[in-house]
């Protein structure tokens, strides 16, 4: 038996995606999430290690110099601080971020995948399949 495969639902290929979508996303997500958590971190521990300055003459301080707020970063490095201070919280926010948009991604590839389909098989009649029953 020859059967054509003329037209790919966008429906179903919308509802397939979104079903497989967050499993093909879930562990690049979680390596992604992973190394941010870890970065964060790493940046938060780099803020940590500027210190001020203090000059003083004589025994009498007379300045303290404050890198972060010379630079203008002490407020990015506060917003460092508290993201660091989620930990788990923090991985387990962006791993969900990045699993839905992962998820996304993989149906909006299917439906793409899908009307291309459909137009092709327009043209040059689809997909031939032949099946025969099994014994």
């Amino acid at each position: 038996m020859r059967y054509s495969i003329r037209r790919i639902s966008i429906r179903s290929a919308l509802k397939i995606g979104l079903l497989l979508g967050w499993l093909v996303a879930l562990l690049p997500a979680l390596g992604l999430a992973a190394i941010v958590v870890i970065a964060v971190r790493g940046i938060d521990e780099a803020f940590g290690q500027i210190t001020t300055y203090s000059i003083s003459v004589l025994g009498q301080p007379i300045a303290n110099i404050d890198l972060l707020a010379l630079l203008g970063l002490a407020d990015e490095a506060a917003r460092v601080g508290d993201l660091a201070a989620l930990g788990w919280g923090l991985f387990g926010a962006l791993a969900l971020v990045f699993i839905l948009i992962g998820g996304a991604m993989v149906a909006i590839t299917a439906v793409l995948f899908a009307l291309c389909y459909n137009l092709l098989a327009a043209i040059a009649g689809g997909l031939v399949v032949e099946l025969r029953e099994s014994p």
